[in-house]
């Protein structure tokens, strides 16, 4: 199991980084493991809806489902990670900070087969998810 957790603080309110954070239309453009993705589920985004994403890291593309287990606006979102290679549980925290969000995103997963490459996957995904953090707050404070 890898546990994983950063964070930033960008300067906009909770309800703008979680509205641009939770339309997973937006997911591509400061998640660049994300190749696409789609909500498979009928109705609003929220608790208990479903997408499918495609997704490249390390070399290799894999497709994975999850499913919103928790959504509460502008202070959390989760998602269980039900399919493919990585299961687990993938949540953002948003916390109002002043002047703006500390954006928090904490994940907790189970490799599969990918067990013996656990380390170098850790080493990986926390470097990758450094760089998506300064994405998304360059995207919100910046417009991109």
């Amino acid at each position: 199991m890898i546990k994983l957790e950063d964070n930033v603080v960008i300067h906009q309110p909770p309800e703008k980084v979680f509205a641009y954070t939770t339309d997973i239309n937006n997911n591509p453009r400061w998640q660049s493991n994300i190749l696409e993705i789609e909500k498979i589920s009928e109705g609003p985004f929220g608790r208990g809806s479903s997408y499918r994403c495609v997704n490249m890291f390390m070399g290799q593309r894999f497709e994975t489902e999850a499913t919103v287990s928790e959504y509460i606006p502008a202070q959390k979102c989760s998602y269980k990670i039900n399919a493919g290679y990585i299961n687990g549980e993938n949540s953002f925290v948003y916390e109002p900070v002043n002047g703006g969000t500390k954006f928090i995103t904490r994940a907790t997963l189970q490799l599969g087969f990918l067990t013996l490459a656990g380390r170098l996957f850790e080493r990986k995904a926390k470097e990758q998810i450094k760089k998506d953090l300064n994405t998304l707050k360059n995207i919100l404070e910046n417009g991109g």
